[in-house]
């Protein structure tokens, strides 16, 4: 099932918003990461190595 851009990005403002009062908030590029792949625009694996990759930036 695909999630919409407008359905995706009001559920993630809450529980950014939420993750932000713990100092987790997620950043665009993390957003943008998570949005493909709810959305399997990208696999698991390109996820991780995606996640990765912006941890070490």
């Amino acid at each position: 099932m695909k999630v919409s851009r407008e359905e995706f990005d009001g559920e993630f403002q809450k529980v950014n918003a939420s993750w932000g009062y713990e100092n987790k908030e997620v950043d665009k590029k993390g957003k943008e990461l998570i949005y493909k792949r709810l959305n399997n625009e990208i696999t698991e694996e390109e996820f991780s190595e995606a996640v990765k990759k912006l941890i070490d930036e």
